[in-house]
C-alpha cells in the first residue's frame, strides 16, 4: 500500500485493501446526507462508485470486510443501530444481512464501529454503548453470540476503534484522553480483556483515525495515525511525520514519505458470507 492510499483510507469512514500487495487498489466508504457510498480507487482514479445504504449515521464509521465471494460492510444507522450489508454479485446490488444478535443494542449517538474476523473465525463487532463504554459482540457459530459490555478503559466519546488480530490475540484499540492509543487484549479462555496502551501515541491534537499492525522486524506495534490534518507513523520510540492530508484524502508527502516509506498494513481478515448467513472462512 502506498502512503497516499494509507492517507485516503484514514480519511474515509471505512476502507479495505483489495489484495495484500495493493496492486488492485482500495475500497473506501464515505457518508453524506445519510448515503453510505463505496468507492473503488486504483491510484488516484475512482474505478467504480456505488450507494450501499441511505440511512447511515453521518458521524459514524463503518467496517469493510472483503471476501473471496463478496464484500461486507457494517455500519451504524441514523437510529444508532448496528447494520450489516453484503454485495450480491448476481443482481449487482447491496443487500442487508440480518444479524439477530445486534437487534436491540443501543449505541451511543457518537459511537464508531469496528469489525473483524475473530480468533475462531466468527465475526466480532465493537461499539460504544449509550453510556460511552466500549462493548464487543463475537459470533460463536450460527445464531449464538457472546457479548462483552462495560469493558475496562476510559475511551474518549466517539473514539475511533480498531479490532485487530495479532499473533493469535484479538485486540480492541481505541483512543484514551491524555494517553493516546490504548487497547484491550482478549483472553478467550478467561473471557476477559486486559488493558494496556501503545507507547508514544499521545499527540497535542485529537486523533481522528488510526491503524495498528505489528512490525515483525522489531516486535513493536506499528501505528499509522491521522491527527490535526497530519499523518504519522509510530513504531516504539520512533515517530515519523509522513505529510499533511486534506479532507479529501489528498496527501502532501513529507521527505520521509517520498523516500520510499513502507506501509505494513495488510488489510482485514476475511469471512465467507451468503445472502442471509455469515459463516467461517479460512
Amino acid at each position: 500500500m502506498s502512503v497516499q492510499d494509507l492517507a485516503r483510507s484514514l480519511v474515509a469512514v471505512g476502507s479495505t485493501k483489495v489484495s495484500d500487495d495493493g496492486d488492485d487498489g482500495i475500497y473506501t466508504l464515505s457518508v453524506r446526507d445519510g448515503y453510505l457510498v463505496e468507492k473503488h480507487w486504483l491510484g488516484d482514479t475512482i474505478q467504480n462508485e456505488n450507494v450501499i445504504a441511505s440511512d447511515a449515521n453521518d458521524n459514524a464509521t463503518a467496517s469493510y470486510l472483503l471476501t473471496m465471494e463478496t464484500r461486507l460492510v457494517i455500519f451504524i444507522d441514523q437510529d444508532h443501530a448496528i447494520r450489516c450489508y453484503s454485495y450480491d454479485d448476481d443482481i449487482e446490488e447491496w443487500e442487508e444481512v440480518p444479524l439477530a444478535s445486534v437487534r436491540g443494542i443501543e449505541t451511543s449517538p457518537d459511537s464508531k464501529v469496528s469489525a473483524i474476523v475473530g480468533l475462531d473465525g466468527g465475526l466480532a463487532i465493537s461499539y460504544q454503548d449509550a453510556n460511552g463504554c466500549l462493548a464487543v459482540i463475537i459470533n460463536a457459530g450460527g445464531e449464538e453470540w457472546k457479548t462483552f459490555r462495560h469493558l475496562q478503559g476510559k475511551p474518549m466519546l466517539g473514539t475511533p476503534q480498531v479490532l485487530e488480530v495479532i499473533d493469535d490475540t484479538m485486540y480492541l484499540f481505541y483512543v484514551e484522553r491524555d494517553v493516546g492509543i490504548s487497547y484491550l487484549a482478549f483472553d478467550p479462555h478467561a473471557g476477559a480483556w486486559q488493558a494496556n496502551s501503545v507507547p508514544n501515541t499521545k499527540f497535542d491534537t485529537i486523533i481522528d483515525n488510526f491503524i495498528v499492525v505489528k512490525d515483525f522486524d522489531t516486535g513493536n506495534f506499528q501505528s499509522y495515525i491521522l491527527t490535526g490534518g497530519s499523518l504519522w507513523s509510530v513504531n516504539g520510540e520512533e515517530k515519523t511525520f509522513l505529510g499533511n492530508v486534506g479532507t479529501n484524502g489528498k496527501l502532501i508527502p513529507s521527505d520521509n514519505a517520498q523516500a520510499g516509506f513502507s506501509v505494513k498494513w495488510r488489510g482485514a481478515r476475511k469471512v465467507r458470507v451468503s445472502r442471509r448467513k455469515i459463516t467461517i472462512w479460512y
